[in-house]
């Protein structure tokens, strides 16, 4: 046997490979689409992800709190929306007969439905909507805007019981001790004022803190009026008014005063993983107040492994320094890392667990087809007629379909159609007609090494056709290309 006749029939049989794997992907991806594992697999990977690995999973209160976080992630509209399916009668009929297999399949199997009084997931979740629905779900941003509201109305409390008690121990004539008292009402009138835009969101921290600063200033102004700076008191006054009007106004002390009154997401649950006290007590807030209520929600939502590695991406973010918001930005985009990272090691266990069902259906299949490799093998290299057609059909394919992409399923759809076109003029060298069959004596009794032959031939086929329609595309193409590369031209005499 020369080596033209050895490519020949290595030409053969990979288009035969090629013929059975499209058949094989074909299937995989049905059974995928009706079973949903795609969507099944990226819910349970996310689910991994939050309860920190298999570890998560034994203590039955973290797995619940995975569980129903999992579903709260998904219920967020910015994950819903990914779910949607095309519309039209025949969509919709093809989507609720897939949906009723799920189902069947579930009832049949006792497995759960992970999307649960839902019938399908999304398939894919970019990361950015991930992490915005974490966020959301967990209620993060409003979480500690809420902190950073009470503890701005509580500086005000503070200071101006501080500036009240400064004009208290003033010793001041009755004639000036109302007027000095109007003074500290409107103070606390235009405190009110700014700390109330603030929590109605209509101006930033920064800038409350510096029209309160602006209000302090005018108050100073106008109470020294009465104080002339000649007397003790008056100097006192503005001794000690200085000093509360550098918390707002010096830089350092600016900063300083931002970092008390800017709550920090890795700070809220350092404090509550390291401490035994109530969070009432950490935060220095009443029990009573929305605020605590909502911080209690949140806490009592994660998982302890969330915590701890919401806590990492947090401190990663805060190292940058800026306002809440500037962090907020830079948390959200270290979560997308995250995701992104544990959705490739997710990707990766998906390809192997889904290598192994190509493998059972490769094999299956090769059964089923009585796709034998050794029988292909024998008669490819005893039928010259048989060889030389598949080989022609083999060159016509790859002609054919020199641009097409073999690592897409969809590319290959007019690979397909070649196939099934060549299919239809050339008997292949499988099936379970007399010339495959299994070899039996003068008795009919099979005969054992044909049966092993057999066997180990089904074998070898289905490890080949799990390798998929793509790898033996791309094969053919390189033997073909090979073997006519290294074909002689044809000679200028010749006519």
């Amino acid at each position: 046997m020369n080596l033209p006749v050895i490519i020949d029939i290595i030409i053969g049989l990979v288009f035969i490979y090629l013929t059975l794997s499209l058949l094989a992907s074909e299937i995989q991806e049905l059974i995928a689409t009706v079973l949903q594992w795609r969507a099944e697999h990226l819910k349970k990977s996310i689910e991994v992800l939050i309860s920190g690995g298999s570890e998560g999973a034994k203590d039955p209160l973290q797995f619940k709190r995975v569980g129903q976080l999992a579903h709260s992630i998904y219920a967020n509209p910015m994950i819903e929306d990914l779910n949607q399916g095309a519309k039209g009668l025949l969509s919709e009929g093809f989507r609720y007969v897939t949906h009723r297999l799920g189902d069947l399949y579930h009832g049949v199997t006792g497995t759960k439905n992970v999307f649960g009084n839902k019938s399908s997931g999304p398939s894919y979740i970019p990361a950015e909507c991930f992490s915005a629905s974490l966020l959301e779900t967990l209620k993060v941003s409003s979480l500690l805007s809420s902190i950073s509201k009470t503890r701005l109305e509580r500086f005000q409390d503070l200071q101006l019981a501080q500036i009240q008690q400064i004009g208290q121990n003033l010793s001041l004539p009755d004639a000036t001790k109302p007027i000095i008292e109007q003074e500290f009402r409107w103070l606390t009138a235009e405190f009110n004022r700014v700390v109330e835009d603030y929590q109605n969101n209509l101006a930033s921290l920064n800038n409350s803190l510096d029209r309160m600063s602006e209000k302090l200033g005018f108050y100073i102004k106008d109470s020294q009026v009465y104080l002339p700076e000649t007397e003790l008191g008056g100097r006192e006054f503005q001794r000690q008014m200085a000093i509360v009007k550098a918390r707002f106004d010096s830089k350092i002390e600016r900063a300083a005063l931002l970092g008390q009154l800017q709550p920090s997401f890795s700070n809220l649950l350092n404090s509550v993983k390291k401490s035994q006290d109530p969070v009432a007590e950490i935060m220095d807030i009443k029990e009573e107040s929305a605020i605590y209520q909502q911080i209690q929600e949140t806490l009592d939502s994660m998982p302890e492994s969330l915590k701890r590695s919401l806590y990492i991406l947090a401190q990663r973010a805060e190292k940058g320094g800026g306002d809440t918001q500037e962090q907020l930005q830079r948390f959200q985009k270290e979560i997308e890392i995250w995701f992104d990272q544990s959705m490739e090691r997710a990707s990766g266990v998906y390809k192997r667990n889904a290598r192994g069902v190509a493998i059972l259906l490769g094999t299956a299949i090769a059964v089923a087809a009585n796709a034998d490799t050794i029988n292909i093998i024998n008669r490819l290299s005893k039928d010259s007629m048989l060889r030389s057609t598949v080989n022609l059909y083999a060159e016509q394919l790859v002609a054919n379909n020199a641009k097409t992409k073999s690592n897409n399923l969809t590319s290959l759809t007019k690979v397909q159609q070649d196939v099934d076109r060549a299919l239809d003029r050339v008997a292949l060298p499988f099936g379970w007609s007399e010339q495959n069959s299994l070899e039996r004596d003068k008795q009919g009794n099979l005969l054992w090494p044909a049966l092993i032959s057999k066997l180990f031939g089904w074998i070898l086929s289905g490890l080949a056709i799990s390798m998929g329609a793509g790898f033996w595309f791309e094969a053919l193409n390189k033997i073909i290309n090979i073997r006519n590369a290294g074909k002689k031209p044809p000679s200028s005499t010749e006519s």
